[in-house]
């Protein structure tokens, strides 16, 4: 029989060698636990990079349609809710495919870059929006904002343009690049559409066209002004 010196010093090397063995595998775990958590914070940083890239415009790096689609209908929904005004401009570089013949791809290319850009620049709020809508086509959405607001920030726009001074000698409207601006705004009710907003703002982009171009014109919703106004 083990003599009661040596059970003890058994006993206590065994409760010794058990401790150990719990420090060991709580570190273990300590471990795996920071390593899951450092895990989980760069797939999140992942999945919110991602989420930038779809949500943007390849080229320009402003919102893509994609972006500017989810969010203007997201926009029409919180302001029929709220009864607020929700206004838009639409915004098309004029004689840009003269342009790109007189220049070429790549320097039509860095046009946008830079009309863009300079567009995103302009508005100011967080929930503001600028996006490429397709082309030489921009779209700005701005919430909260009557027709009045939009044509000044319209206004910006087209003056922030010319500031940039890109040279356009095939253009017949100015010897530099310029835009025209079709701006709209209303307080969206259960008779109307989502598609009526846009219609308005394409609508005056086309008086814009027709009356001369590089210039900004406003079209408000036929119940509330029948009459398109001009800067």
């Amino acid at each position: 029989m083990l003599s009661t010196s040596k059970l003890f010093f058994r006993c206590f090397r065994d409760i010794s060698d058990r401790k150990q063995v719990e420090k060991i595998l709580t570190d273990y775990n300590r471990t795996l636990e920071q390593q899951v958590a450092d895990r989980t914070v760069e797939l999140q940083r992942a999945n919110q990079e991602l989420s930038r890239l779809v949500n943007l415009d390849g080229l320009t790096q402003v919102a893509n349609r994609r972006r500017f689609d989810y969010y203007l209908a997201r926009e029409w929904q919180r302001h029929l809710r709220e009864q607020q005004p929700l206004a838009l401009i639409l915004m098309d570089i004029d004689y840009f495919k003269r342009y790109n013949d007189r220049y070429g791809h790549q320097r039509g290319d860095d046009c946008l870059i830079q009309v863009a850009q300079a567009i995103a620049k302009i508005p100011k709020r967080p929930t503001d929006l600028v996006a490429r809508y397709g082309g030489e086509e921009f779209v700005a959405i701005l919430p909260n904002t009557n027709a009045e607001g939009a044509l000044i920030v319209a206004e910006s726009i087209r003056m922030a343009i010319a500031a940039i001074a890109i040279p356009h000698p095939k253009s017949e409207v100015n010897p530099y690049l310029t835009l025209s601006l079709g701006v709209t705004s209303l307080i969206p009710s259960l008779d109307m559409r989502l598609e009526d907003l846009i219609a308005n703002a394409d609508r005056a982009l086309y008086l814009a066209k027709n009356q001369g171009r590089d210039r900004a014109i406003v079209v408000i919703h036929p119940q509330n002004c029948p009459q398109p106004f001009t800067s």
